[in-house]
């Protein structure tokens, strides 16, 4: 049990603060979710799209709770870790599977966000140069670990959100509430194949307790996070849907930026797109680099002489290459999601299941666990010792002093008194001898 652990690479990252990991997890489920998805949730879900996206964050809420809880047991090692070290092998399969699953992830989110840009921005660019561009830059921000990762999203995650809380304001004379009616009458299997669909792109989140140990990944600040994220979402479905309109949005393959070209601030700025385009593009460049950073410590855990900072060249290459093998063009991206969420599904909910009933410590575990708290606690209380030492040194000495003194005060009193009563029975003879003296010399004289 010793030798495993000791194969599996630990994690060099400081623990991230609460409002890291809460943007964390809105850059990992928001900026790709943004893109394409919003057209498959109308299409089916229609007025009532919304509902989509909170049955998908009911089962995510399911499926963090048990990763957390499996977390719990194994102290501060991540999943990976926990896996590999309590059981090699069935672990690693499952490390492995993992790494292969986000592997599809980055080839599939840098092909999405590649023909973003050559439809939004860069029409006249070759799509490889495109792609290229992107990759070098996720390689740039990839280089310095997570805490890159960590403090481009605290950069730029700030931004997309102002700017999907400022969309309403300026386009509020815009809003048409029709799109809304009739409210009441549910359509159950539109809003069934609407989640169905919304499932390959919002079950990403997943990852983090897999990579983050348990001084990170808290489920509280998790629970947070999703819950923010999953807010901003409906609210951009809204906004979608009071602006755009259903009958449109489906034809739309990028309809979040459709939402935002509505944006006019005045006749000088009627293209506030490029710049909001341009602000948030920082962003998807950092999930690709997020995706790259997964994958290559994915390999790192699996073998101790893999090292993750070396793979990330060959993976970005890797990732290059399969971008355009695993799709002809965007068309084949979209119609695979039906395909995709099954696969999802099996990452997300089933695999979380079987880890939770799997993979549990071991008693030696628990007993060496109990006497790491044992010895944490006697450090403790051994760096609390030398206050309390130096108190109670005080008081002994303090106590032995008045005791000396005391001591002390009896032996003089005690010498006093003897003296005096010495003095007292020396008088009297003395007093007697000299009565005698003069009686003798009387009689001598006479």
């Amino acid at each position: 049990m010793s030798g495993t652990t000791k194969q599996v690479k630990k994690h060099d990252a400081r623990p991230l603060t609460e409002r890291q990991l809460v943007l964390m997890i809105i850059m990992v489920t928001l900026p790709m979710t943004l893109v394409h998805s919003p057209s498959d949730i109308v299409q089916f879900g229609q007025q009532h799209a919304y509902l989509c996206i909170i049955l998908v964050y009911l089962v995510l809420l399911i499926c963090i709770w048990l990763l957390s809880r499996t977390q719990r047991r194994f102290g501060s090692q991540n999943l990976f870790q926990a896996m590999i070290g309590r059981r090699p092998f069935v672990g690693r399969v499952i490390v492995g599977m993992y790494v292969l699953y986000y592997f599809y992830i980055l080839a599939r989110d840098a092909r999405l966000l590649t023909e973003y840009v050559d439809t939004t921005l860069l029409p006249l660019t070759p799509v490889m140069i495109i792609l290229l561009c992107i990759f070098v830059m996720s390689g740039f921000i990839i280089r310095g670990g997570m805490k890159s990762v960590v403090s481009m999203t605290e950069i730029f995650m700030p931004i997309l959100i102002l700017t999907i809380f400022m969309i309403p304001l300026f386009v509020s004379g815009a809003l048409d509430f029709h799109y809304l009616k009739p409210f009441f009458p549910v359509d159950l299997i539109g809003v069934g194949n609407g989640t169905w669909y919304f499932f390959s792109y919002a079950g990403e989140i997943i990852i983090l307790p897999f990579i983050f140990g348990k001084e990170t990944f808290k489920l509280k600040s998790a629970v947070k996070g999703l819950s923010f994220a999953f807010f901003l979402l409906v609210i951009d479905i809204i906004m979608m849907i009071l602006i755009i309109g259903l009958p449109i949005i489906p034809r739309i393959s990028y309809p979040s930026h459709e939402l935002v070209r509505q944006v006019q601030i005045s006749d000088f700025l009627d293209r506030f797109d490029m710049f909001l385009a341009a602000a948030i593009l920082p962003i998807h460049m950092t999930k690709v680099a997020f995706n790259t950073y997964v994958v290559c410590y994915g390999m790192g855990c699996l073998d101790k002489n893999i090292s993750g900072r070396m793979m990330q060249g060959p993976i970005i290459l890797l990732g290059y290459v399969c971008a355009f093998w695993f799709f002809k063009d965007s068309i084949q991206l979209f119609k695979f999601d039906r395909e995709w969420s099954a696969i999802v599904l099996l990452f997300t909910l089933v695999m979380p299941v079987l880890i939770y009933l799997i993979f549990r410590p071991s008693k030696k575990n628990k007993t060496d666990g109990a006497t790491q708290n044992k010895q944490s606690a006697q450090n403790e209380e051994s760096q609390n010792g030398p206050s309390s030492q130096e108190g109670e040194s005080t008081e002994t000495e303090k106590s032995t002093q008045k005791a000396q003194s005391a001591q002390a005060e009896k032996s003089t009193q005690k010498a006093q008194s003897a003296q005096n009563e010495s003095s007292q029975h020396r008088s009297p003879t003395k007093k007697s001898g000299t009565s005698q003296n003069g009686n003798a010399g009387s009689a001598e004289g006479s």
